[in-house]
């Protein structure tokens, strides 16, 4: 009997599953159909999709269209009088007009630097973007690209197209040139082309470290920096000054300043600066400062210091007077610090030579150097007393020399530049005249 339940429940089971399984096979009925056309009612006909091109990128501005947006920023007037707040701050700052007029024979220095630099500024406003970068324009007075540099090269540049002589040393000339005695180093352009000495090559480091311990001991050592036009003067003096000098160097020199409130501020800018900090260039530890000491109206500062072969108009236009000083602290020994040990240092120089190339000429000559060949050409020698202002409408940056830096005897470097101790002999460049100066102080110990 138990027997008979079970095979009649697997029975049932099966017969399940095999209805479970099996497709419907029965025709629609009319509620299925009707079912049907209602949702084919309510469906709304999709619109094909077009293909949808990339967006193009945003135009980029042209000059065209900057110069429009400028202009309709920007009127005659607006022009106008940012020309009048740079020629004020020129006529109140700058203390080189005078110099510029003697150098260029142009007796009209203000008013063509308005019509030269109105144009320029306009020009220039609507050649950039939107005024909101830098004037880049050839150096007031100089010629380096920067933004507008107020210098006394300018109206000399202008009026004056000659190109200094080429003057650099002859590419034969050899490293050594008598074997245990003379040794020619021409100094590398990298060295005045950063103030990180690790920026400079690796292997002209280390040819230049090489080359210096093997001419250990010479009599001569001649260093050419006749190439080099201007650049960072940190390395130079790492390398070439503060090693061989074996006392703490300094000097001292004569500037003035207008009466001016850009000059006013930034006098006294730099004597705050000067009672707080020392500047490290490099390695070698340089400290250029304003001697603590008040400003002396510019006439007695004159009488006082004997400075009587100074401009009487350009004294006539300065206000006060007051002392720059400049430290340099020896240092020797470890990387980049070998002294050449020489009995004489000779620096070849030319009219090649400005700004930092110099600069760097009239240290060595502090140093004890000996210089020979042309005078420099006496741009930017001091690059001290840098005034920075903005002006309001086309929001060009514009820099200013304000300190004018005279010699011992008043004369202003700017106007007279850097001069040998030897000149080129006729006939003769500089080396040649070095090694000639050489051979005749042996021949006269004999």
């Amino acid at each position: 009997m138990k027997k008979t339940a079970l095979i009649f429940m697997l029975a049932l089971i099966f017969v399940a599953c095999n209805t479970s399984n099996e497709p419907n096979l029965e025709t629609p009925t009319e509620s299925t159909e009707l079912n049907i056309e209602i949702a084919a009612e309510t469906i709304e006909p999709v619109e094909p999709v077009e293909p949808v091109e990339p967006e193009e990128p945003p135009e980029t501005p042209t000059l065209s269209n900057i110069e429009i947006a400028t202009a309709n920023w920007l009127t005659e007037e607006d022009f106008s009088y940012d020309i009048e707040i740079l020629i004020q701050n020129i006529e109140e700052s700058f203390p080189f007009i005078g110099v510029a007029e003697r150098l260029s024979g142009n007796t009209n220095v203000l008013d063509d630097l308005r019509d030269s630099v109105s144009h320029l500024l306009e020009y220039q406003t609507r050649d950039t973007f939107l005024g909101r970068v830098h004037f880049a324009f050839y150096n007031i007075f100089s010629g380096s690209i920067a933004h507008l540099d107020i210098n006394p090269r300018f109206v000399f540049s202008m009026s004056n197209s000659a190109v200094a002589e080429n003057t650099q040393a002859p590419s034969n000339s050899p490293p050594i040139i008598e074997e245990g005695r003379i040794a020619l180093i021409r100094v590398p352009q990298q060295l005045f082309d950063t103030h990180i000495l690790e920026r400079v090559s690796p292997r002209i480091m280390r040819e230049l470290q090489e080359f210096i311990a093997e001419i250990q001991g010479y009599e001569h050592v001649i260093l050419d920096i006749r190439h080099i036009g201007g650049g960072w003067i940190d390395n130079f003096i790492t390398v070439f000054i503060a090693p061989n000098i074996s006392e703490r160097l300094s000097f001292q020199e004569f500037a003035f300043i207008t009466d001016g409130e850009l000059a006013q501020n930034v006098y006294k800018e730099a004597l705050d600066a000067s009672s707080r900090v020392s500047r490290v260039f490099g390695r070698a530890i340089v400290l250029r400062r304003l001697v603590n000491q008040p400003a002396v109206p510019a006439a007695e500062f004159a009488e006082q210091n004997n400075l009587t072969n100074m401009n009487e108009d350009d004294l006539a236009n300065l206000a006060y007077g007051f002392m720059l000083e400049t430290i340099i602290i020896p240092s020797s020994g470890g990387a980049f610090r070998t002294p050449l040990q020489a009995d004489n240092i000779w620096l070849l120089m030319g009219q090649n030579n400005l700004s930092g190339s110099e600069w760097v000429a009239r240290l060595g000559e502090k140093a004890g150097f000996t210089l020979v060949g042309e005078q420099a050409s006496g741009r930017r020698i001091g690059g001290a007393g840098r005034a920075v202002f903005q002006l309001p409408n086309t929001r060009h940056f514009i820099s200013m020399d304000t300190f004018y830096i005279t010699d011992n005897t008043g004369r202003a470097m700017e106007e007279f530049p850097m001069e040998p101790h030897y000149f080129n002999r006729p006939g003769m460049d500089a080396l040649q005249t070095t090694l000639a100066i050489i051979a005749e102080r042996a021949e006269q110990q004999e």
